[in-house]
Parts: C-alpha cells; sequence; structure tokens
C-alpha cells in the first residue's frame, strides 16, 4: 500500500495535535494547579511572617504586659486561701449562729470540688504562635536574649505553668430559725469575711407559730490550692463553747430547779449520824 504525502502530512499533523493536547492536559496543567496552589500557600506564609514579625518587634511589651498580668494574677491568688476544710464551714455556722443571731437547726458541708465556669473552654492556640514564633527565630538566627530569670523575677518565666490555676469551691447548707434583722446581720456577715465565699441559695418563709423566718443558705466557700510559700491556717474555736451539762437535752421537769445535790444530802446524814453517836457516849 502506498502512503501518498499528503496523508503523511496530515497524520503527523495529527500526532502533532495529540501530543499537545496530552501535554496540555497530563503536564501543562497540573503543574499550572500545583504553580497556583504553592502561590497561594507562599502568599499565606507571607502573610504569617509578616504578623510573626511584628510579633518579634513588639516582644518586649508583651513580656512587660504579661509580668504585669501575672502580679495581678497573683494578686488575685493570695485573696483565696489554699484549702476550705469542714472546720471553717463549721465554724462559719457557729458565727452565723453568734452575730446574726440565729438558731441553726441543721447543716450539711459538700466535698471540695473544682469550679467549672461558664463558656471556658482551653485556649491552644498561643501554643502554635510560640512554636511557630520560635521556628521563626531558628529560620532567621534570631536568638532570645530573654531568659525565664530576667522575664520573671520570681524565676517563674514569662509563662504561668507554676502558677496555680484550678478554683475549688466546698458547699455549706444551713437551715435556721432567725428574726427579719438576724437574716440581713447574717447575709452582711457573710459578705465581710476574709475568706471567698458567695450565697449561691438562699430562701426564707415566714413561720406564724414563732413569728420569725425560717430559712436555708447555701454558701460556696472558694479556695486556690498549691500557692507557693502559703500554708493552710488552722480556725481557732478557743471562743467555742465545747460540751454541755445535759446530754440528754434541755427538758426540765417541774419542781426540778431547787432540789439539793444526792451527795450533799448523803454527806449531811453522815454528819447528822455521828453527830448523834458523840452525843450518845457523852451521856454514857
Amino acid at each position: 500500500m502506498k502512503v501518498s504525502k499528503r496523508d503523511i502530512l496530515l497524520l503527523v499533523g495529527f500526532l502533532g495535535i495529540l501530543a499537545a493536547v496530552c501535554s496540555y492536559f497530563f503536564v501543562f496543567q497540573p503543574t499550572m494547579e500545583k504553580s497556583d496552589a504553592l502561590e497561594q500557600e507562599n502568599m499565606e506564609l507571607q502573610a504569617r511572617i509578616n504578623d510573626l514579625s511584628s510579633k518579634m518587634q513588639n516582644k518586649d511589651s508583651y513580656i512587660a504586659e504579661t509580668e504585669s498580668m501575672n502580679r495581678e494574677m497573683d494578686a488575685i491568688f493570695k485573696e483565696f486561701p489554699v484549702d476550705v476544710r469542714e472546720e471553717d464551714s463549721i465554724l462559719l455556722a457557729i458565727n452565723q449562729e453568734l452575730i446574726a443571731p440565729m438558731l441553726i437547726n441543721s447543716i450539711s458541708i459538700s466535698a471540695c470540688e473544682p469550679v467549672v465556669l461558664q463558656g471556658e473552654e482551653e485556649d491552644v492556640e498561643h501554643t502554635y504562635e510560640i512554636d511557630e514564633i520560635e521556628e521563626y527565630e531558628a529560620q532567621e538566627g534570631i536568638s532570645d536574649d530573654v531568659s525565664a530569670s530576667d522575664a520573671d523575677p520570681n524565676g517563674n518565666g514569662v509563662g504561668t505553668e507554676n502558677m496555680p490555676s484550678v478554683l475549688m469551691s466546698r458547699n455549706v447548707t444551713i437551715n435556721y430559725l432567725v428574726s427579719y434583722e438576724g437574716l440581713k446581720r447574717g447575709i452582711k456577715n457573710i459578705s465581710v469575711q476574709d475568706n471567698r465565699m458567695s450565697i449561691d441559695n438562699l430562701t426564707v418563709a415566714y413561720d406564724e407559730s414563732t413569728g420569725l423566718l425560717t430559712g436555708t443558705t447555701s454558701i460556696d466557700m472558694y479556695c486556690i490550692p498549691g500557692q507557693e510559700g502559703k500554708e493552710y491556717v488552722v480556725p481557732n474555736f478557743s471562743s467555742v463553747l465545747l460540751g454541755t451539762d445535759n446530754i440528754f437535752g434541755s427538758i426540765e421537769l417541774y419542781g426540778e430547779r431547787g432540789l439539793d445535790d444526792i451527795e450533799n444530802n448523803d454527806a449531811d446524814a453522815d454528819d447528822e449520824a455521828d453527830e448523834d453517836d458523840e452525843e450518845a457516849e457523852e451521856e454514857d
């Protein structure tokens, strides 16, 4: 079969067109897409580098602000005790009973548990930023001349790793009988306490039989454990009266008052018997 020159040219042209199409779809187009992706990534990285460069330029101000915030947090931590125990709740109830005054029927004390703040979420974005800044410093050959001891006079570094961060609370619920004036005094007494606490719930109702108020107060007593250099202070119970003269209650039967002591009566009877014996001997 003889192929003409024209057919050969057409075949070569077709193969050329096919090669061009294949090169476009399999080589040129993927390369362009990859190039566009790299260009977009470079733009994002450049924006990030500009942001990190700006932060590096303001590094001293960030450190100063961090130190100031650490001092403020330390001052806030000092307002909280390191622990709130059952005896603290009992002493609070005793003070309420004496200062209001009020008649406490019962108290209930819960375990000390962490306080979960509403909408609290762990923020980890700052960790990523720190890692990226360190990576940027390594790439640019920037050395960090600020040591942990220079950043924080206490040697805690810029961060707050050594600072306590868990807020704990113990709830005490007091059931009582009190007058209206005593109720106001009791609320004021809670507000002036040295340790941090808050009234979680307060319920009162008028008691027609006594003319007083029957109330229930739920109090949250807060503490922050793990504070360096701070220890738990044991409450002072020296002013609290302990014990009772009547272990069976305070009811007195009619005619109990004014009775002579049994031991004294026995002693008097023995003395009278001795005197009778002495008189009989003298007569003899």
